[in-house]
């Protein structure tokens, strides 16, 4: 049974998570362009999580 996360990584298989392709994929383009990066949000909003999607997804694109 999911649960909400409230502290530490959020695990995607225990934790309800919203899913942000859109965000994801502008991102990686933004990257491949070269382009400079600035996530800027409060504590705890899931800034992290992004990065850790986003780096799995470029790994996953690059093989």
């Amino acid at each position: 049974m999911r649960r909400f996360g409230t502290q530490g990584p959020v695990n995607s298989q225990e934790h309800y998570v919203v899913s942000r392709p859109e965000e994801i994929a502008d991102y990686i383009k933004r990257v491949e362009e070269g382009k400079y990066i600035v996530l800027f949000a409060p504590r705890q909003t899931g800034k992290t999580t992004f990065f850790q999607d986003a780096l799995a997804a470029l790994i996953a694109g690059s093989g």
